[in-house]
């Protein structure tokens, strides 16, 4: 299983329904290093389907920074099967935060 995460903005395009578009593609990673995430946001990461961007940058940044703080703790977390590491979750949360914080208006979509 895997984190697969868009973020969207709702555009009005002069039609009966907004339309909505894809303004960032995060990627997939897997799930398996969901521990980390979870402890670094104080929440798991599918808490924030849906949710505004700019409104989620704050405890984004705040994870990256404790995940970059506290690198051996969280190598502790690895996934004993080797699908995932330390450094590709702080890279994908890292992207997130960055796609975050270059839309801010825009919806984070997670398909988990």
């Amino acid at each position: 299983m895997s984190y697969d995460i868009s973020l969207y903005l709702n555009v009005d395009s002069g039609g009966a329904e907004p339309l909505e578009v894809c303004v960032a593609e995060v990627g997939n990673y897997t799930s398996n290093v969901a521990r980390m995430w979870g402890q670094a946001l104080g929440h798991s990461l599918g808490e924030l389907k849906d949710k505004n961007a700019g409104d989620s940058l704050p405890a984004l940044t705040a994870a990256v920074d404790k995940l970059q703080a506290d690198p051996d703790h969280y190598r502790t977390l690895e996934p004993s099967n080797g699908w995932g590491d330390y450094e590709g979750a702080v890279a994908y949360l890292t992207a997130l935060r960055d796609a975050c914080a270059a839309h801010p208006k825009a919806s984070i979509h997670i398909w988990h």
